[in-house]
């Protein structure tokens, strides 16, 4: 890319300057202003106490809940020592 081309790069760039986000990025830009804002009040006011409802929420989201469901010892490796080897699977290996 010569000069003159990247010259006319920033031509139109600095002429478009001016124009609206585009809707793609409306999104993004809205998600930018609100963390601004929180990051503004934090700012001037130090954090704020959490409520109640806002603490019950939270902890309704979270994984930590315990759930009715069975645990699946063989899918979940936390559960299942895997420095244990089966005696099939001594076989296959050889040892």
């Amino acid at each position: 890319m010569n000069e003159s081309q990247r010259l006319e790069l920033i031509r139109n760039a600095v002429a478009n300057a001016d124009q609206k986000v585009s809707k793609d990025f409306q999104g993004l830009l809205d998600e930018l202003k609100a963390e601004k804002l929180a990051e503004d009040l934090v700012i001037e006011h130090g954090l704020l106490e959490a409520t109640q409802s806002e603490v019950e929420d939270e902890f309704v989201s979270l994984d930590a809940v315990e759930r009715d469901e069975v645990e699946d010892f063989d899918a979940d490796e936390n559960l299942v020592d895997m420095d244990q080897v089966s005696d099939s699977m001594r076989e296959v290996f050889g040892e």
